[in-house]
């Protein structure tokens, strides 16, 4: 298996846990979504550290992709905090996961827009009826 198949895997498997060790936060707690956002993001910095302290990274500050990372940083929490606001309204996780995760829908496309990462042709009847399937999935849970 290729490493970034594994790594896929792994964010998988942890951003379904992740949501839903948050919605039984947020239910036996019962704070704000943006309380909880801050504790998110706390958590978040809390592992950055550890990976500090143990792997000794070099940082490489260049501003064009540093900007970049950082607004994709500021983008990925307003989703979070969307997921965060939509649980504190009591969504069912079962419903509002495939809305969300519809998301690979939008990469699939931009990916292939701006980033010029054109399937062969070998793979692009699963692509499209991969993007496909994943709208109608979508549409059939949120109705």
């Amino acid at each position: 298996m290729q490493n970034w198949i594994f790594y896929g895997l792994v964010a998988f498997f942890c951003f379904a846990v992740n949501t839903i060790i948050y919605k039984v936060a947020q239910q036996k707690g019962n704070f704000s979504p943006y309380s909880g956002a801050m504790l998110f993001g706390l958590g978040a910095i809390l592992l950055f550290g550890f990976f500090l302290i143990f792997n000794k990274p070099n940082f490489e500050f260049e501003w064009k992709s540093s900007s970049l990372a950082l607004i994709a940083g500021i983008i990925w929490a307003i989703g979070f905090l969307s997921i965060a606001v939509a649980i504190y309204q009591k969504a069912d996780v079962s419903r509002l996961a495939p809305i969300y995760n519809a998301n690979t829908l939008l990469a699939v496309f931009l990916g292939i827009v701006l980033l010029k990462e054109i399937p062969d042709k070998s793979q692009i009847f699963r692509v499209v009826a991969g993007a496909v399937l994943i709208v109608i999935g979508a549409v059939l849970v949120s109705v």
